[in-house]
């Protein structure tokens, strides 16, 4: 996979950052978004340099007014008169909301970025997309395995664009645009990361998982990236499972 263009939110840590890293191989052209890992984005994209390929970075909060707009018009100013070829969506708020608990802007925080954001952000970069590119989502397994009081609404929001996955397919499958989410189940990263230092805990994820570990950051970046190639041409509309068979 050379001379692509690559845009993918959410990319100055964790799963985000080494997505961009992988695809950002030799003559790859990628775009960094972040929010508050500007560091992380940064360094990120110094590793593509290396590697032969070329990029920027782009930080924007999703959660401000009219911050998808600002961002894909910057994106779409990074392109110069190119076309994208892979939009990966990554970008998340992953924030408790037990019921009668939670405050509005905590809700409101995670339907922009979580919600709004993907929808707007597809919806304005499509159109300057190329026949047969990609899109794919970071979704969450637990949104159909595990139902959870405390990240009920965040599981929302990733249900919510499960479904918008299965419609963006068919509207954008007369151009071959594939469209597809990638759901993990728990994986060593972020704040999950300092939880799994819990033996107890740790052991319980793993005993209810059939392939027995935890999760790490390449399981899923391998599936982003297979969904990104050419390999995966007959995929689309779909929610892939990516969580070791997790609570199966």
């Amino acid at each position: 996979m050379t001379n692509q263009t690559i845009f993918v939110t959410g990319a100055g840590r964790d799963i985000g950052r080494r997505i961009a890293e992988r695809l950002g191989n030799s003559q790859n052209f990628v775009i960094f978004h972040c929010a508050s890992s500007l560091a992380g984005a940064e360094q990120a994209l110094e590793k593509v340099v290396q590697s032969g390929g070329s990029g920027a970075v782009v930080q924007v909060d999703l959660r401000e007014l009219r911050a998808c707009e600002t961002l894909a018009n910057q994106v779409i100013e990074l392109l110069a008169g190119r076309q994208l070829d892979i939009l990966i969506s990554n970008a998340a708020i992953a924030a408790a909301s037990p019921l009668g608990q939670t405050e509005l802007t905590t809700i409101q925080a995670m339907t922009t970025v979580n919600l709004i954001a993907p929808f707007e952000l597809v919806s304005r970069l499509a159109p300057h997309m190329s026949d047969g590119g990609v899109i794919v989502t970071l979704s969450v397994a637990a949104t159909q395995k595990i139902f959870s009081p405390d990240f009920a609404y965040f599981s929302a929001t990733k249900a919510a664009v499960d479904c918008l996955v299965r419609h963006w397919a068919v509207a954008l499958g007369h151009r071959a645009i594939r469209v597809n989410a990638v759901a993990p189940g728990v994986i060593e990263a972020n704040f999950r990361a300092q939880l799994l230092q819990d033996a107890a805990f740790r052991q319980e994820l793993e005993s209810a998982t059939a392939l027995k570990r935890v999760g790490q950051i390449d399981d899923v970046v391998d599936v982003v990236e297979f969904l990104a190639s050419a390999e995966s041409r007959w995929i689309t509309g779909q929610v892939i499972d990516v969580s070791g068979g997790w609570r199966i």
